[in-house]
């Protein structure tokens, strides 16, 4: 019988916690069982609080800095999407091309603003190697193109910069009352997916705990900082 796997919590740096509750809760919210939903809304209130007391950690200006950039990249890669729509009708041969480089990129939305930075990565290469040879008078496209590929660099850096600030940094009173208070709500979340599991059976849900567990796997590898909480 498959089963969430037990994770010791306290051992993690805030900002590595914070992230892996937004991508299990986002893999949480996949189960449609009704009886699962108010645990779900109280993990998903506690993460909420959580992050916002970790923003209001003094001198932030990097968060805000990073946040800016990711809704740079967003908007860039929408547009992108638009573009591509549009040149369906005025160039099908190019649209359809530009769709095809696009379609693996569907659900961006399920992924973190972290998991983006490798994605993008990924489909700006695939972009420029796919039409290095076409040649593209659409000085709209090549300025979302060159707006995302800027934007997703600056994201990556102020994302580690402010990871090093964070580093060794002693939180507030407040950061450590809300991690405690989602750390609590995980685990009573997870007791209660594991006895759905027992008592359902794991045949409609094996996938998503699958898919939890290997999260929960990867962060077990992350080298711990030497955070201080106070």
């Amino acid at each position: 019988m498959k089963r969430i796997e037990d994770f010791y919590l306290p051992g993690m740096p805030q900002q590595q916690v914070f992230l892996f509750f937004q991508k299990v809760y986002r893999l949480m919210k996949k189960i449609s069982d009704s009886k699962l939903q108010p645990k779900l809304s109280h993990f998903s209130n506690a993460i909420t609080a959580f992050d916002a007391a970790l923003k209001s950690v003094p001198n932030n200006h990097l968060a805000e800095k990073v946040s800016v950039e990711n809704k740079d990249r967003d908007r860039a890669f929408e547009a992108i999407c638009r573009e591509a729509d549009m040149l369906l009708a005025e160039n099908p041969a190019l649209g359809q091309k530009l769709k095809s480089i696009l379609s693996p990129y569907d659900n961006l939305s399920q992924k973190t603003d972290e998991e983006k930075v490798s994605l993008f990565n990924t489909f700006l290469a695939e972009l420029e190697n796919q039409l290095n040879n076409v040649l593209i008078d659409d000085t709209k496209l090549s300025d979302y193109v060159s707006l995302l590929k800027c934007s997703n660099r600056a994201y990556k850096q102020y994302s580690e910069a402010y990871k090093i600030e964070l580093t060794g940094k002693c939180l507030t009173h407040e950061t450590v009352r809300t991690r405690k208070e989602a750390e609590k709500t995980y685990k009573k979340t997870v007791e209660f997916i594991n006895a759905m599991l027992i008592y359902n059976g794991d045949t409609e849900y094996g996938a998503i705990t699958d898919q939890i567990n290997h999260v929960i796997r990867k962060n077990k590898k992350v080298k711990h900082d030497g955070t201080v909480y106070v």
